[in-house]
């Protein structure tokens, strides 16, 4: 099975605007949004995981 996941909210996705290679962080919304994805995949056994560097698809979620 193949997931394919787009990172969550950021402030220039709420805003409408191009990020491209911007390096920008989750806003609360998209950190929200993680922590939802996280909790719905916290059993999928992954054997591949294949990952943008950008701050927004790497950085760590804050611990609920």
């Amino acid at each position: 099975m193949i997931f394919v996941i787009r990172h969550g909210q950021t402030d220039f996705n709420k805003e409408g605007r191009m990020q491209g290679r911007n390096g920008l962080p989750l806003n609360e919304e998209g950190l929200r949004q993680s922590n939802v994805l996280k909790g719905k995949l916290k059993d999928v056994e992954f054997h591949y995981v294949f990952s943008s560097l950008q701050q927004r698809a790497v950085q760590k979620l804050k611990l609920s």
